[in-house]
């Protein structure tokens, strides 16, 4: 339900419902391994790439495994620091 107001909202008011911002709010955990494979494509040079996450344990294990995925890949190292709550 709050995913159907919050994009109705966006479509009358050109804004987020809850943040108040211009960028569209996205629901639900982002695909890590894609965003940090997006992040070495536009850093080339770049050896190695501190990730910091805090949340609950299925949140940071979702991190670490999109961590772990482009560290067997050629490229930047992503180094996963965390603390779970």
């Amino acid at each position: 339900m709050l995913y159907i107001c919050e994009r109705h909202f966006q479509r009358i008011s050109n804004k987020s419902l809850f943040t108040g911002l211009t960028a569209k709010t996205h629901f639900g955990r982002p695909d890590f391994t894609a965003l940090f494979e997006s992040l070495q494509n536009c850093f080339p040079e770049v050896n190695r790439i501190g990730v910091f996450s805090c949340g609950p344990p299925p949140m940071t294990r979702s991190v670490q495994k999109g961590c772990e995925a482009l560290n067997r890949k050629e490229g930047a190292i992503f180094i996963h620091h965390y603390e779970n709550f």
